[in-house]
């Protein structure tokens, strides 16, 4: 009898551990190749969930877009989380690349509350000259591991 109710407990400190892990950590596959070559389609990432703060400069993080960025992009059946690289956060000065497109001069800094994105394939990539700020709200993941699982082919 001693023996079933160790397996039992054994069993559920393992549940409670894979639910710990999925509230801390998730996987998401990279859609398109704006950060190639740092990753590319199909590739899978592991990041830590972000539950308030938690970014910096240049860390690549996972964020969802907006209803707004989502209707303005057209993005249809397209997913609804992005992967980008932090270029500036709350009080930076707007990066010389995105001034235009978000109506800021060599004084603007970005507002509390936002972030400016940018792609490592800034060619093929939708960032914040497409998108705008992103909110911080937006932010779900920061990106820790890259190929840790086997990519999609």
């Amino acid at each position: 009898m001693s023996y079933l109710l160790a397996l039992g407990a054994v069993l559920l400190a393992g549940a409670g551990g894979v639910v710990w892990a999925r509230r801390q950590w998730m996987v998401v596959t990279v859609e398109g190749n704006s950060m190639s070559p740092t990753l590319h389609h199909g590739q899978r990432v592991v990041a830590r969930r972000l539950h308030g703060s938690g970014h910096a400069r240049s860390d690549i993080i996972v964020f969802l877009l907006t209803p707004e960025q989502r209707e303005a992009m057209a993005q249809g059946d397209d997913p609804v989380h992005r992967v980008k690289r932090v270029a500036a956060v709350a009080g930076d000065a707007v990066p010389d690349w995105a001034r235009e497109a978000l109506g800021a001069d060599e004084h603007t800094r970005v507002p509390p509350g936002k972030v400016v994105v940018s792609a490592d394939n800034a060619g093929r990539s939708q960032d914040s000259r497409q998108l705008g700020y992103i909110d911080a709200s937006t932010i779900i993941g920061v990106v820790r591991q890259s190929g840790f699982a086997r990519d999609i082919p």
